[in-house]
C-alpha cells in the first residue's frame, strides 16, 4: 500500500521520462528525415518509451516489478476480449459512415457487401494482431502504470481526462511532423493535435475500464491494435465501392462523436463500479 506522496513522486518520474521521449524525436527530426535506419530505430524506442518509463521508474524508486498486469486472465474474461476487438471497429465505422450518408454520398458505399466486409474484418484481425505486438510498449505504460499512480491522486474522471491528454500530447512529434517537414500549415497541424485530444480520452476510458475488469493490459493492447487498424479497414471497404479517387472524407465534429460517447459510457461504468465497491466496504 503506498501513500499519495509516493504515487506523486513515481508519477512525476514516469511522466518526465515519457516527455523526454517526445523531446528526443523533436531533437532528432532532421536525422530521422535523412536516414531510414535512424527513423526505424528511434520510432521503436519512442513506441516502447511508456513501457521503458514504467520499468525505469519501478527500478529507480525501488517499487519492484509486481502487479505489472501482464497475465492474460482469459478465464471468465473472454467477453472483454471480444468487446476489445469489436468496439474500435464500430466506433471507426460510426465516425465515417453516417457523415458520408448525411453528406449525400451513400453511393460511395457500394463496397459494403457481405463478402467484402468479411474480407475486411479478416484483414483487420491480421493487421490488429501485428500492431498489437508493438503496442505492448504503450499499454504497459499508460494502463499498466500511469493510470495506477494517477487514479489515487485525481480520481477516475481526472485519470481519464488528464491521462488522455498526456497520451494525446505524447503523439506531438508525429502530429507535427508534416508541419516540420513543410508539408502542411501550423493551423493544420494544430487541427490534428486538437482532434487527437478529442477522441483519445474516449479510448482512455475504455482501455482503463478493460484493464480494471480483467486486471490485465492485454485487452487494452488488443483493442489499441484494432483501433489503429480499423481506419485502414473502413477505407479499404470504401475503395471497393464507388468512392472517387479525389474525394475528401471530412466528417468534421461528427467524426469525434462516437469516441466522446464511448468515453462518457465507460467513465460512467467505472464510477458506478467504484460506488458499488465503496458501498460494500
Amino acid at each position: 500500500m503506498t501513500n499519495k506522496k509516493d504515487d506523486l513522486r513515481r508519477l512525476g518520474i514516469y511522466l518526465l521520462i515519457v516527455a523526454s521521449s517526445s523531446a528526443m524525436l523533436f531533437a532528432c527530426f532532421k536525422l530521422i528525415n535523412q536516414s531510414e535506419t535512424a527513423f526505424a530505430i528511434l520510432s521503436e524506442v519512442f513506441c516502447a518509451a511508456p513501457a521503458l518509463a514504467n520499468l525505469i521508474t519501478r527500478a529507480v524508486t525501488k517499487e519492484g516489478f509486481r502487479d505489472m498486469k501482464l497475465h492474460l486472465h482469459l478465464t471468465g474474461n473472454l467477453r472483454y476480449y471480444l468487446l476489445a476487438f469489436w468496439l474500435p471497429l464500430v466506433c471507426t465505422f460510426m465516425s465515417y459512415i453516417p457523415p458520408i450518408i448525411l453528406g449525400g454520398h451513400s453511393d460511395w458505399l457500394g463496397g459494403f457487401t457481405l463478402k467484402n466486409i468479411v474480407a475486411a474484418i479478416l484483414m483487420l484481425a491480421a493487421q490488429g494482431a501485428v500492431m498489437s505486438a508493438g503496442l505492448v510498449g504503450e499499454e504497459l505504460g499508460w494502463r499498466g502504470y500511469m493510470n495506477q499512480k494517477m487514479e489515487p491522486l485525481v480520481g477516475v474522471v481526472g485519470t481519464v481526462l488528464i491521462g488522455g491528454a498526456v497520451w494525446s500530447l505524447w503523439h506531438l512529434p508525429s502530429d507535427m511532423s508534416l508541419y516540420l517537414a513543410g508539408e502542411e500549415t501550423l493551423s493544420e497541424a494544430f487541427k490534428t493535435v486538437g482532434g487527437r485530444l478529442l477522441f483519445l480520452p474516449g479510448y482512455a476510458a475504455f482501455y482503463m475500464w478493460l484493464t480494471k475488469k480483467t486486471d490485465s493490459v492485454w485487452p487494452a493492447v488488443l483493442s489499441h491494435g484494432i483501433s489503429n487498424a480499423s481506419q485502414t479497414c473502413i477505407m479499404e471497404l470504401l475503395r471497393m465501392g464507388d468512392i472517387p479517387e479525389n474525394a475528401e472524407i471530412n466528417s468534421g465534429i461528427l467524426e469525434f462523436v462516437p469516441f466522446i460517447i464511448t468515453g462518457i459510457v465507460f467513465l460512467w461504468l467505472m464510477l458506478r463500479d467504484k460506488k458499488k465497491t465503496e458501498q460494500k466496504n
